[in-house]
């Protein structure tokens, strides 16, 4: 009998053994779970056979006493779940004229509240908040008949009536704070209408700094040691470098345009130089001519032009300018002997 007694309590500490190693070997295991709470998502860790309370709690997210979660509080964390949405209770007053109505809800939004107060009111009666909206304990929603205003803001269009008398006190109305640069597509002052449609864009202006290229000019010079008709690149051109400051405009996180705020160069640009030949490779027939001429007449060689000299004379003279725009280029001068020269000037 002892030695049976024996048996069955070491079996029974057998089993207690395994129950424990499997329960810890569960409870070890580490899961990520995604929390909606009010519109809101978030991740936590969580382990395996703890409860959706414990895990809330250890992810710091406090619970009120009559919040609920799905699933339940005191569910186990499995490892096929994959979220743990949470309601919150929340007890709100809906005012109709000078009627009010207290409802207590889990989890709803405005449009439940006001379903819940069962007021009786046709379609231009609506809230003074989006219906959409989470409740919060102790908030206050108004039933207004009136104008119904689109509004259009960091992403978001909502439909809401209002009693506001202008733009700017609909905006203070809905909480809608105006950056400095903000942009309102009607002005602040004008007077709130029925349908009216009004956007808020955000706007936002930054500096942004880029290293541009700077072209270079291309340059004419001629040569009397090239011949007329050639032609030669005497000097490669090479870009420069410039820093450019631009004002950026954003609308609602988007570039809407930009402008040059500033440039400075800071590697000056090098001229590609063509030069032209400008020699038609005969420039000493002039002197030849004229030494013959200076026979019989003993004068200057430069009066060349009297046609009694029996020398070579100039017979016509064009003018070809350069193409930079300067007062500067050259003359292709025609001779008696059928000879060409030419001249700068």
């Amino acid at each position: 009998m002892k030695k049976t007694g024996i048996i069955q309590l070491f079996c029974v500490a057998l089993a207690i053994c395994m129950i424990l190693c499997g329960l810890t070997a569960c409870s070890g295991k580490a899961i990520t779970l995604t929390v909606r709470d009010m519109g809101e998502s978030s991740s936590i860790e969580a382990n395996v056979g703890s409860t959706v309370a414990k895990a809330l709690e250890g992810a710091k997210i406090t619970l009120g006493e009559k919040d609920e979660t799905e699933p339940s509080k005191d569910s186990k964390i499995t490892e096929d779940l994959k979220e743990i949405t949470i309601k919150r209770y929340a007890k709100v007053t809906v005012v109709y004229g000078d009627e009010k109505k207290e409802v207590e809800l889990t989890g709803g939004t405005v449009a439940d509240a006001v379903k819940a107060a069962a007021f009786k009111t046709d379609d231009s009666v609506t809230p003074d908040v989006p219906a959409t909206d989470y409740l919060k304990d102790g908030m206050t929603i108004n039933l207004v008949k009136g104008m119904k205003v689109e509004l259009t803001v960091d992403g978001k269009t909502t439909e809401v009536a209002t009693k506001a008398a202008t733009v700017k006190d609909y905006l203070t109305e809905q909480k809608i704070t105006l950056g400095e640069n903000d942009e309102v597509s009607e002005k602040l002052d004008e007077k709130i209408k029925d349908g009216m449609k009004i956007v808020v864009k955000r706007v936002e202006y930054k500096e942004e700094k880029k290293t541009e290229e700077v072209d270079f000019k291309t340059e004419e010079k001629y040569s009397d040691s090239m011949t007329s008709g050639t032609s030669e690149v005497t000097q490669e051109g090479i870009k420069g470098e410039k820093e450019v400051t631009y004002k950026v405009k954003y609308v609602d996180g988007k570039e809407d345009s930009r402008e040059v705020a500033d440039e400075k160069v800071t590697k000056e640009p090098v001229n590609k130089i063509v030069t032209y030949g400008s020699s038609s490779g005969g420039s000493d027939n002039s002197d030849s001519g004229n030494s013959d001429g200076d026979s019989g007449s003993g004068g200057d060689s430069g009066s060349g032009g009297d046609s009694g000299s029996g020398g070579v004379h100039e017979t016509g003279r064009t003018a070809v300018p350069n193409c930079d725009g300067s007062d500067h280029g050259y003359y292709v001068i025609n001779w008696s002997d059928g000879s060409t020269t030419y001249e700068e000037y």
